[in-house]
């Protein structure tokens, strides 16, 4: 998940885009919280640290929801494969 997370941060970095850079980078921060969140739960097994891991998780998936509506649709190209 990290290097996936790493991946589309880096894709939207090359881009340019703005709000998908912010979007992405909120998902892989998540993410990595959410990683912390698991073995921070794994060594005391709190309920609220299980809570949080749950919480982050959700929140990094809405981030590449988010980034997925924000870049729109992949542009034609005249002359492309598509045309």
């Amino acid at each position: 998940m990290l290097v996936a997370g790493v991946s589309v941060l880096t894709r939207a970095i090359l881009s340019r885009h703005r709000q998908a850079i912010a979007v992405s980078a909120a998902g892989l921060a998540a993410i990595a919280a959410a990683a912390i969140s698991g073995a921070a739960f794994v060594s005391n097994g709190q309920a609220g640290v299980s809570t949080a891991l749950a919480v982050l998780t959700a929140v990094a998936l809405l981030c590449y929801l988010a980034t997925l509506l924000v870049a729109g649709p992949p542009a034609i190209v005249p002359g492309g494969p598509d045309e």
